[in-house]
């Protein structure tokens, strides 16, 4: 590797590549990853292949060559190669050399991406990604971005708990569980998240993080708003160009709501905030330096065992792979029986910091650089509820109603133009419209032709959501309510109509 990153090589891992729609039947292309070219090529009945750029026979590039029936033509004599690899015709000669074949890539075609096996060695895949469940979730959204950096420090960035405050609007974060089984890597986290990357700013909500790490190039986010009871997935795949330089593959999906036209939309506002809001880090990783013995403290999150889990998918050299750690002196009196393996285990675990300390380790000891690296939690007491604004109790929709005109906010509405319809349904119905032009409002009884938005509950369930008793987003996104019109407008009422203002 480079001088930046202080790794013996590319991580091996399965890493993708590109899309499936990156290539077409017939077509061949070169990609450029692992600082080599990779030509992926599919047949003329949709079979996915990728081969070494060089020809055994003189040379030529296999980028240049043309797809004819289920074979990679050359461009240079035209000998055509299977999707194994191997020569099936040289068309000026009556017998094909035995040996004639260009080495294949592992690859898969899985959840909407293209997945190829990296090894420094050349050896088989030594596992394999699981094929995520799609019946009930949205279609693949996807984005690339190239950054420079590394894609162990994009991974890193899903344990390290106390950049998500400065960066990313999140309040507290908890480390709920951390699980590593081989290849396989799991953080929980249990988050207090700004509303503002979804277009509310004034709200927080409580959010799961579940994160899988399946090797360092593949990263499936799986985030659950408790609040609202919305689940979105984010997939994060970063792969090396070279040295220096890394292609993020970002795809967004959310699960599938009663609503339809709601589900539409609020997977559009989640995938514009992906977007958004995963590029804050580019300019921090691009110009940071990579640590080899960072000085971490209590909060930052699991890094150490991170780092550690990190090791298998490189082959350092052996010497520095057995360098040896400085043990105490009373270790060459244990005997090495299963009892004494026992204690000198206790006496570590004893000397170890404890998961929630918050005490003076830096994180690194001279003689072992993981020393202290797993103190990942500050121990900040239980989780208290978060302070709500008092305000006044509607004792029925008619009196938010009435009310409505006189708790309008003009500095919020701004310029906006638009007409807000309700339409309430149960023993209470009623309808409503308020139209908002110039800096005023206008409520009238009864329904507009052409609202911009309608909001239509039980009025019920209407009072129970403006008394703070009812979640307005897990109402529409559970099918309590229905919303027809941008639902950034409906984000914005409680800006428009305060209810702190009532009565």
């Amino acid at each position: 590797m480079g001088a930046r990153f202080p790794f013996p090589s590319f991580p091996r891992g399965w890493f993708v590549i590109g899309f499936p729609e990156d290539i077409a039947p017939g077509q061949v292309k070169t990609f450029r990853y692992f600082a080599q070219d990779i030509v992926v090529f599919r047949t003329e009945s949709g079979v996915l292949s990728a081969v070494d750029k060089v020809c055994p026979h003189l040379g030529a590039h296999l980028g240049g060559g043309h797809v004819k029936g289920e074979c990679l033509r050359c461009p240079f004599h035209d000998w055509g190669f299977r999707t194994d690899g191997v020569c099936v015709d040289v068309p000026y000669a009556p017998k094909i050399p035995p040996k004639a074949a260009v080495k294949t890539w592992h690859i898969r075609e899985q959840n909407g991406v293209i997945l190829a096996w990296y090894c420094p060695k050349g050896e088989a895949p030594a596992y394999e990604v699981p094929v995520l469940e799609e019946e009930g979730w949205t279609g693949n959204k996807t984005v690339r971005w190239v950054v420079r950096s590394h894609p162990q420090e994009v991974a890193e960035n899903t344990v390290d708990c106390s950049h998500l405050g400065p960066v990313h609007h999140v309040g507290r974060t908890d480390v709920l569980s951390v699980e590593q089984e081989g290849h396989f890597m799991r953080v929980v986290l249990h988050m207090e998240a700004s509303g503002a990357p979804i277009d509310m700013p004034d709200e927080f909500n409580d959010v799961q993080l579940d994160v899988k790490l399946y090797g360092i190039g593949h990263i499936v986010s799986s985030t659950t708003v408790l609040t609202s009871d919305m689940r979105t997935r984010q997939r994060i795949y970063p792969t090396p160009i070279d040295e220096d330089t890394i292609a993020i593959f970002g795809v967004s999906n959310i699960k599938k709501m009663a609503d339809e036209g709601y589900t539409s939309e609020i997977e559009d506002i989640f995938y514009k905030a992906f977007l958004v809001d995963f590029p804050k880090d580019f300019p921090i990783w691009e110009n940071k330096a990579y640590l080899d013995k960072p000085m971490l403290a209590g909060g930052d999150g699991p890094i150490g065992r991170y780092r550690r889990w990190c090791r298998q998918f490189y082959d350092y050299p052996e010497a520095a792979a057995a360098q040896p750690t400085a043990a105490p002196a009373s270790a060459a009196a244990q005997p090495t029986t299963a009892l004494g393996k026992l204690k000198g285990w206790l006496r570590t675990l004893a000397q170890a910091p404890a998961a929630n300390s918050n005490g003076g380790s830096n994180g690194h000891d001279s003689n072992n650089n993981d020393a202290g690296l797993d103190a990942h939690l500050i121990d900040l007491g239980p989780r208290k509820p978060r302070a709500v604004a008092v305000t006044g109790k509607f004792a029925s929709v008619g009196d938010y109603f009435e009310t409505l005109e006189r708790r309008f906010n003009p500095a919020a509405a701004g310029d906006l133009q638009a007409v807000i319809q309700w339409v309430l349904t149960g023993d209470k119905a009623c309808a409503y419209f308020a139209e908002i032009k110039g800096g005023s409002v206008q409520r009238v009884a009864g329904t507009h032709p052409a609202p911009t938005i309608t909001i239509e509950m039980s009025a019920e369930d209407y009072l129970l959501m403006i008394n703070g008793e009812l979640n307005g987003a897990r109402a529409f996104s559970t099918g309590r309510g229905r919303l027809r019109g941008p639902v950034r407008l409906a984000m914005k009422m409680q800006r428009l109509f305060p209810l702190e203002a009532a009565v």
